[in-house]
């Protein structure tokens, strides 16, 4: 069983995400928080194997609390999911200590497929990902 964390400002996001992951056996969703404060929260008191993020919350973002998670939970796989585009910020956010990071746009198998692949202590890279990080 993979334990996972979301953490969106959106509700409805994070609702539609507990939903769809609770179809799949091997996912179990622990937690949710609104901002990168309630993430560092949510692995304090629970255990979590794959963090899904976004990247724009008020409060916290997902890249202020990137560092702080990471330390705090260094095994953790932490999967961005953000509406900005990969192209922006996919590099940037692998080499800050994501395990892999999707654009919202994604379809939702990938989601599933990149838990499963960061769950195993692998990051998850898309082919566009890597071509940029081939150049």
């Amino acid at each position: 069983m993979i334990n996972v964390g979301i953490v969106d400002d959106h509700a409805i996001v994070r609702s539609g995400l507990r939903q769809f992951l609770g179809e799949h056996v091997d996912l179990r969703v622990v937690g949710e928080a609104a901002n990168g404060r309630e993430a560092i929260d949510l692995i304090r008191n629970a255990e979590v194997h794959v963090l899904l993020m976004d990247l724009a919350m008020p409060g916290q973002s997902g890249l202020d609390a990137l560092a702080m998670l990471r330390a705090k939970a260094p095994e953790m796989g932490i999967l961005i999911l953000s509406g900005y585009p990969e192209t922006h910020y996919a590099i940037s956010m692998i080499r800050q200590g994501a395990s892999g990071y999707l654009n919202k746009e994604c379809e939702p198998s990938e989601i599933v497929e990149a838990i499963r692949t960061i769950a195993l202590g692998r990051r998850y890279v898309t082919p566009g990902v890597a071509e940029l990080l081939a150049q």
